[in-house]
């Protein structure tokens, strides 16, 4: 290596016919902390002596590098015929010794890149070099920029052999100059700005140099290309990586999910259920109480069996799915859940959206229509029970054509959107009121979920999948509105006076009092349990039954403590027992301490009827009115002849002892309430408390119809006589209004009202009588046959309308009238959704106001007087 402080012809002299000298100007001297040779002239001797000269100062460079510097030669050649690779960069110029002095030696930090054919200098160059036999004679690639030079570690170019040389070239060139001018550098950039113009000797160099003037340009194209080139493989590189990653997870889940048929599937790691009908999928989460990640093995015994899956959690639970295919596209998927452990319990939860829900139980206060948004803690889902009324069935329906019904032997407690999270859960406990001795047994939790095109055909289902009604209630007590009286207080003679009212405006009609109405006795028994009847109370019967009027009495299975019939009941042991089984379980109701009777002990109610039967003969008593049956007036834990895991089973059965006093043509009865009894030929009662006014009745008669009790009978608190607070009168109207389109009409003492209230009462009654009824007795065969309800809601002529199945206000009657009241007491107009079709509003004389024709919203003028409501052909 040569020493950078001097001239090459001070440290060689003339060997290689090289010669290095001095600049004369440092202005445009490049400095650097390493040592260097800075612009300094190269020049090759002619062999006179003669040696190019360049400007510069020196600087210091250990790596024996020229920056800023001068290559000098003379060009005599004619500069045609050359070719140069446009990927061409010169920088840190190093000039080692060879063993052949007449080629230049590029270093380690020198980037050329040509073509075999190509060559640096003018074809007629006596001195043309070539690619040396270490390089690849096709290309010399990777250029590279760094700081303000050139690299391409380990090339170098030499001369040919004179020898190799044609003849007729030109001699070798001399004194060819080229000066790489002073460059700027922007890091990252890829970018030179020329400082000043190269100056050139040589035509050849100078076309070498418009190369080199053009190579930043280049580089930076050629550097995005690669960037972009980068990019492109990166973004394709994640798109491979997330293929990759999605497709596992797809793969993954498909492996741990089931299908059954084509609706229903379900994930064996997440653990939720997908049902899918006409709309919005219900999803269903099962298991929840079971530990998280754990997945199941399979437990079924067929493994050729497609219709059935069986999986098991092991030490905690086993749950076995079945699907079944039935007519008219109804699909249904049994789930059965199985406790394999003490302390675990079952509890599923569906969500509620994607849809309106309905059915489910009759709520003590307010009943909502539909009921997506209402919040129940858990609780049993027993009668009486929390905020549950006198009906829990076990059934709720959506609007996109799913249900859900859960078994009759579950100790089932329910919650609704208790955590604000839109869903219905189902849980199976060992708990109060349920039966005490369950803890024997294995803890189950059973349901079935089916799925149709929509609600009405999945109720035509459900209904006929149970025994339906194979005749009406016995229609006597349909064709005459009752009339409460409540003894309590006064007596039976008392109470008929105070009805004159009523018997006058019939009396212009030609019709007696009896022949208008049936008059139901409340609190009636000296002592509640005897079944006797008081003095005064039995020549009021004597009375009515001598004017031929027919007489209900409402009753129950209680016994006071006081009474005979506990005494005897006790000694025989019919009535229900204690937690212990041994004594009496006692009931504290309305400020009386009873005993309730053992529906399931047929000698007990063989017992009881028998009694029931006596007092009906004796009094011709046309029917009763049953008012017990709900499980909160049973003793807790409390003991039965035949045990029972649900208590609703109680319901049921006193439900079936009833039935048994049906006989006659006047013979029918009243419950109030019920559970999985809907094939039972009877009335059921519905309270309405008054404080809820009138805007929970229709929700509630809509409820039960949804439910499959056809024959709904509402009350209201302000219906007994002896109550102290009437209710406003424009309440009772409207509340009047309501009734005179429902099977029955129940009435309270309407004579302590004026004589216009009287008069549009009569003129209900009498439009019940001549409309309603006839048309409710028409419909027999098509509810008998389809099992469709009496009253529906507006959405069984539009299923799948939105504004339909939100409708809590309007019902119909069968599909060809429809009502639509006004629900509180102070309007005077009200909105009305018109479904499709042609519809005739008609006044209480069946005159055609006008024709209106859906589906559309109107609103209406409607007095006090007047009811709205359609018919449509």
């Amino acid at each position: 290596m040569m020493d950078p402080s001097k001239s090459l012809s001070e440290e060689n002299g003339t060997e290689n016919g090289w010669n290095f000298e001095s600049a004369t100007n440092s202005e445009d001297g490049f400095h650097s902390s390493q040592e260097s040779i800075t612009n300094k002239s190269l020049s090759k001797n002619d062999g006179h002596g003669n040696h190019g000269n360049g400007i510069g100062n020196s600087g210091s460079h250990d790596n024996n590098k020229i920056n800023n510097h001068h290559i000098s030669t003379d060009d005599t050649g004619n500069g045609s015929g050359e070719k140069v690779d446009k990927n061409f960069k010169f920088s840190n110029v190093e000039f080692p010794s060879n063993e052949r002095d007449d080629c230049m030696h590029i270093g380690v930090d020198i980037s050329i890149e040509v073509t075999e054919s190509s060559s640096l200098l003018n074809n007629s160059m006596d001195g043309e070099c070539e690619v040396d036999e270490k390089v690849n004679k096709t290309n010399l690639k990777n250029l590279t920029l760094e700081k303000t030079w050139l690299e391409v570690p380990g090339r170098r170019i030499r001369r040919a052999d004179s020898s190799d040389e044609p003849s007729g070239r030109s001699p070798p060139l001399e004194n060819i100059t080229l000066e790489v001018p002073q460059v700027s550098f922007a890091k990252n950039e890829q970018k030179f700005d020329e400082v000043r113009s190269p100056m050139f000797r040589s035509p050849s160099l100078q076309r070498l140099w418009s190369v080199l003037s053009q190579t930043d340009d280049m580089e930076v194209k050629k550097k995005e290309k690669e960037l972009h080139l980068k990019i492109f493989v990166g973004c394709l590189f994640l798109v491979i990586v997330g293929g990759v990653i999605g497709i596992y997870v797809v793969y993954r889940q498909h492996l741990l999910e089931i299908e059954l048929g084509k609706s229903i599937r379900f994930n064996e790691d997440t653990r939720v259920l997908t049902v899918t009908s006409g709309g919005d999928p219900l999803y269903g989460h099962l298991g929840v109480n079971l530990p998280y990640p754990m997945l199941p093995m399979d437990c079924a015994l067929n493994q050729n069996k497609s219709n059935e899956v069986c999986l098991r959690w092991k030490g905690f639970a086993q749950m076995k799915i079945t699907y079944s295919r039935h007519e008219k596209g109804v699909k249904c998927y049994r789930v059965s859940w199985s406790s394999l452990s003490h302390t675990w319990q079952p509890k599923d939860c569906y969500g509620l959206g994607g849809g309106h829900w309905y059915g489910g139980a009759i709520m003590k206060q307010s009943q909502a229509w539909p009921i997506d948004n209402v919040v129940l803690n858990e609780s049993a889902y027993v009668s009486g029970y929390g905020e549950f009324g006198s009906v829990t069935e076990r059934l709720w329906v959506s609007s996109q054509g799913i249900s859900i019904s859960v078994d009759s032997d579950i100790p089932l407690f329910i919650s609704q959107n208790s955590a604000g999270n839109k869903q219905l859960c189902f849980a199976s406990k060992p708990m109060h009121p349920y039966y005490a001795g369950f803890q024997d047994q294995d803890l189950q939790l059973k349901y079935t979920v089916c799925s149709t095109s929509n609600s009405v055909q999945l109720l035509r289902f459900l209904r006929m999948q149970k025994s339906v009604l194979k005749r009406y209630p016995n229609v006597h007590i349909m064709k005459k509105p009752i009339i409460t009286l409540d003894l309590k207080k006064v007596n039976l003679s008392q109470e008929l006076g105070k009805i004159q009212c009523l018997s006058k405006n019939f009396s212009d009609n030609g019709l007696s009092l009896c022949e208008n109405f049936h008059f139901e006795l409340r609190n009636w028994q000296a002592i509640n349990g005897d079944l006797s009847i008081g003095k005064q109370t039995e020549l009021g019967l004597e009375d009515l039954r001598a004017k031929g009027c027919s007489v209900v009495l409402d009753v129950d299975t209680f016994a006071d403590i006081s009474s005979q019939a506990f005494k005897e009941g006790a000694l025989k042991g019919y009535w229900v027992r204690d937690a212990g089984g041994e004594v009496v379980g006692l009931m504290r109701w309305n400020n009386q301490t009873e005993a309730v009777l053992d529906v399931t002990n047929p000698p007990a109610v063989n017992w009881f009827l028998h009694r029931l039967t006596h007092l009906r003969d004796r009094y011709n008593i046309t029917s009763f009115k049953f008012s017990s049956g709900e499980i909160r007036r049973l003793p807790k834990y409390g003991q039965f002849f035949n045990k029972m895991v649900d208590l609703n089973n109680y319901t049921t059965q006193y439900i079936v002892m009833t039935t048994r006093l049906q006989g006659g043509n006047k013979a029918a009865t009243q419950v109030d309430t019920a559970f999985s009894t809907q094939n039972i030929t009877q009335y059921t009662s519905v309270s309405v408390p008054m404080k809820d006014g009138l805007r929970t009745v229709i929700p509630k008669v809509l409820t039960y119809s949804v439910l499959g009790y056809h024959f709904v009978i509402p009350e209201m608190d302000f219906m007994h006589s002896n109550t102290q607070v009437l209710p406003d009168k424009n309440l009772y109207i409207r509340w009047i209004q309501i009734m005179a389109f429902l099977p029955v009409m129940k009435l309270s003492n309407t004579c302590k009202f004026d004589s216009h209230t009287n008069q549009i009462v009569s003129d209900l009654i009498t439009f019940h009588q001549n409309f309603t009824v006839p048309r409710i007795l028409n419909m027999e065969k098509d509810v008998i046959k389809n099992g469709d309800p009496i009253i529906r809601p507006i959405w069984w002529l539009a299923p799948k309308n939105e504004d339909a199945q939100k409708i809590d206000n309007q019902f119909l009657i069968g599909d060809t009238i429809m009502v639509a009241p006004v629900v509180d007491t102070v309007s005077r107009q009200r909105r009305v959704f018109i479904p499709n079709g042609k519809w005739t509003r008609r006044d209480l004389g069946l005159s055609m106001l006008d024709q209106v024709t859906g589906p559309k919203w109107v609103n209406y003028r409607v007095p006090i007087d007047s009811v709205l409501f359609f018919t449509s052909d």
